[in-house]
């Protein structure tokens, strides 16, 4: 499997022929998006001036700028119990993909045995403490990939990703008690 350049982790896209992992994808676009964003300002400004020296207000056209989303009300969600003192240790996004792909699980009547053992697993692996924040974070983003996978119709699915996933996910928790979890979730996968 190819690593990141940047972190070591599993490699999901290449950009300037460096691969990168999903996070580093993430913090390179965040990235362009931020410096996209201040040329548009400083066009727009450039603009403002051309306009005031004119005269003419309000005729030459201005770029957008996208506004952060910021989310200020309770965050639901629906499939997996975070106890309160992981909040702020685990990375909320990887359970919100978590819970979309148990929501397909559920919405397509795919498996709800599945459905419910990815759940329970899931916050077990919250919940286990010999793991480190870092590997509950990456078993519970590579979780929330193969959880999607398993949401997709059989011929679309990744059976490489995800029996390397699956070996990886199997390699990080051996030495805690998820073993008998995973050992459920393991046996109904189909690659």
């Amino acid at each position: 499997m190819i690593k990141c350049s940047q972190c070591g982790r599993p490699a999901i896209v290449e950009k300037s022929g460096h691969p990168l992992c999903v996070d580093c994808n993430l913090k390179f676009e965040q990235a362009f998006q931020i410096r996209d964003n201040a040329l548009k300002q400083q066009l727009n400004f450039l603009l403002d001036e051309a306009e005031a020296v004119s005269g003419v207000y309000g005729v030459l056209p201005r770029h957008q700028i996208q506004m952060p989303v910021i989310h200020q009300g309770p965050m639901s969600i629906h499939n997996i119990r975070v106890d309160r003192s992981v909040v702020g240790v685990i990375n909320t996004g990887n359970v919100k993909r978590m819970e979309v792909a148990l929501d397909s699980i559920h919405a397509h009547n795919q498996n709800a045995v599945l459905e419910q053992d990815l759940k329970e697993f899931t916050e077990a692996v919250l919940r286990e403490t010999k793991l480190s924040v870092e590997a509950r974070n990456e078993i519970l983003e590579q979780l929330s990939v193969l959880a999607a996978q398993m949401a997709m119709p059989g011929e679309s699915r990744l059976k490489g990703v995800m029996k390397a996933i699956a070996a990886n996910i199997a390699a990080n928790i051996a030495a805690t008690n998820l073993i008998a979890h995973w050992d459920k979730i393991r046996h109904l996968v189909k690659f």
